[in-house]
């Protein structure tokens, strides 16, 4: 098997379970049993479970960075956020995973530090992003933003986590089009 497949192998399937059952909810074994190869295989390429997690989330949030970048910056504000909210609808929904900076965040407790950092910087990227989307809509007209737009960035962020838990908790999509309603709604 091609070396840097088994890598790639082995991160798409932590993340996966991360995204499924948390940090502490999967093991080596599992990686394991899924691909096919012994745990000392794993090791080779992450000596510990801690390098696999950091990697994951490394390679998370350069992805993500990536797709939220490709929002065409022409969209006014409004439809940015439209654009934003449906990737994560589509990306999320109907599956068992959310995001992963979410499952993480839930068991910071349990996280290196390094991990922890870097879960810190995928939601400090998206509240900066919303932020300036924020601003953008504020000034086009296309968004009314009631006081600091980095407060209601961060708690824009923060509702959108929740509404892709209580999706995942329901199985209903809908849950993150109602956050969508309410953030648009607030228009004047």
């Amino acid at each position: 098997m091609n070396t840097e497949t088994t890598r790639t192998q082995i991160m798409q399937h932590a993340q996966r379970l991360v995204q499924e059952r948390g940090y502490n909810g999967f093991s080596y074994r599992d990686i394991s049993a899924l691909i096919g190869i012994k745990t000392s295989s794993i090791h080779y390429y992450f000596p510990q479970k801690e390098d696999l997690l950091l990697a994951v989330v490394q390679q998370y949030h350069a992805r993500w960075q990536a797709a939220v970048q490709a929002i065409d910056t022409s969209l006014s504000a409004d439809a940015k956020l439209r654009a934003y909210v449906e990737m994560h609808r589509q990306t999320f929904c109907n599956t068992e995973r959310i995001c992963l900076a979410a499952a993480l965040a839930a068991e910071l407790a349990s996280l290196p530090t390094d991990v922890r950092r870097a879960i810190q910087d995928i939601y400090g990227a998206n509240e900066e992003w919303l932020a300036q989307v924020l601003e953008q809509g504020v000034r086009e007209g296309s968004l009314c933003v009631p006081g600091d737009v980095g407060t209601a960035a961060r708690s824009m962020f923060a509702a959108l986590q929740g509404s892709l838990v209580t999706a995942r908790l329901f199985n209903n999509s809908n849950r993150i089009k109602d956050l969508l309603q309410a953030v648009l709604t607030l228009r004047e």
